[in-house]
């Protein structure tokens, strides 16, 4: 705002009494207006439907077609950037709370999801034998549990700022 605006307001401004008020999980939000127009709703819903109509048979078409096996050129660079990426989402996880800010629960939502992502693709492209019963132990000891913290510790912080 340049410095000669001024903010004008049609009612005067009350002081702050006491804590913010806290709403419980159960009690209903307060009135506040919608994230989205009534239009721009019913098109993300239409296209989050066209989406998973479209994903469902694909999933079957993939089913039925994709070789057993395949070579991947980048394997290293697939697995690196899937770490990595669990790391940049818990290391801005543990920076957000740090500042007690509830945007965690948008950082802690994605590493949840990226650390499910790596346990599926750990037991399902491991080698049968013993690579395929580490990789399905440290899903069960490590990653999901890790998973279900991060989805805990997100719903905590949504409720919180509801």
């Amino acid at each position: 705002m340049p410095p000669h605006a001024t903010l004008r307001r049609s009612e005067p401004v009350r002081p702050v009494t006491g804590p913010a008020p806290r709403f419980a999980p159960s009690s209903p939000a307060p009135s506040s207006p919608a994230l989205l127009s009534p239009g721009a709703r019913r098109r993300a819903r239409l296209a989050a439907l066209a989406v998973g109509g479209f994903l469902v048979p694909w999933c079957v078409v993939l089913s039925a077609t994709l070789p057993r096996t395949a070579q991947a050129h980048h394997w290293s660079l697939a697995w690196t950037g899937l770490d990595a990426a669990e790391a940049v989402a818990a290391l801005a996880t543990a920076a957000l709370l740090a500042r007690d800010d509830s945007r965690a629960c948008l950082t802690a939502t994605a590493g949840g999801a990226l650390l499910m992502v790596d346990a599926w693709f750990d037991v399902c492209t491991s080698a049968p034998g013993l690579e395929h019963t580490l990789a399905v132990t440290e899903a069960v000891l490590v990653e999901l549990p890790l998973a279900c913290a991060a989805g805990w510790l997100a719903v905590r912080l949504f409720r919180r700022t509801g």
